[in-house]
């Protein structure tokens, strides 16, 4: 039986269709076997998403932070770091057959390295992640008095004291006969500086520093005569 003239004609015009879906099919077979795929970004976007490569950021929220897994892929075993953890990114991976999605490869300071796709680090970025250290006034204040005791300590040992004055000054003790100007270099400024007045002029200027502790320093023409510990009882 043959076919009408009208089914003849639709099978010529569904014949380039069919062709042209079959040459298709098979280039996409080849380049699952060759390694091509299509990116799932433009290489403008991939060079946007370049910029954050190289850069050093920290965890700042464990709650509904996304997970970094082992290996570039969503089935690897995945972990998350600890908070305030710091990481830098160190390339993007992805974008062929065998890693569809693009990640960022980093490595945390820890020495781990971790993986995360790039579509969970720029939704998290300035919620899960900084590009700050949060701690930095923390770090910077105890950098700035770690130094100011080196010096400390270091301007101790220049001075031509006895071996048990230096001791006890580089435990923050003072010692008598220290003037204010060693006391200060020793112990740091009091809390309070307050003048003694007294009718016996030959005891000479006398003024007593308190310092935070409760210490007591009592001086007589720029000289310690006198240490009242803390928490000693008053005279």
């Amino acid at each position: 039986m043959r076919s009408s003239p009208a089914i003849q004609a639709g099978r010529f015009r569904l014949a380039p269709i069919l062709a042209a879906a079959l040459f298709a099919a098979v280039l996409h077979v080849v380049a699952l076997e060759n390694g091509w795929t299509a990116s799932q970004y433009t290489p403008k976007q991939i060079e946007v998403y370049a910029q954050y490569v190289g850069r050093t950021y920290w965890v700042v929220e464990e709650a509904g932070m996304p997970a970094f897994h082992a290996a570039p892929s969503s089935a690897a075993p995945s972990f998350r770091p600890g908070p305030k953890e710091s990481f830098e990114i160190n390339e993007i991976v992805g974008g062929t057959a065998q890693i569809p999605a693009h990640y960022y490869r980093v490595t945390f300071e820890s020495g781990k390295q971790g993986f995360i796709p790039i579509s969970s680090f720029t939704q998290q970025l300035n919620a899960a992640f900084a590009t700050v250290d949060p701690d930095r006034n923390a770090k910077a204040k105890l950098a700035k008095e770690t130094e100011t005791e080196k010096k400390r300590q270091e301007w101790i040992q220049s001075q031509h004291w006895p071996e048990h004055v230096k001791q006890a000054a580089l435990k923050k003790q003072p010692v008598l006969g220290m003037s204010t100007k060693e006391a200060s270099a020793v112990l740091g400024k009091p809390q309070s500086v307050v003048g003694i007045k007294s009718t016996n002029l030959l005891l000479g200027k006398q003024e007593q520093w308190t310092y935070a502790g409760g210490s007591v320093l009592t001086f007589t023409n720029g000289l310690i005569t006198r240490i009242q510990p803390a928490n000693a009882p008053s005279q």
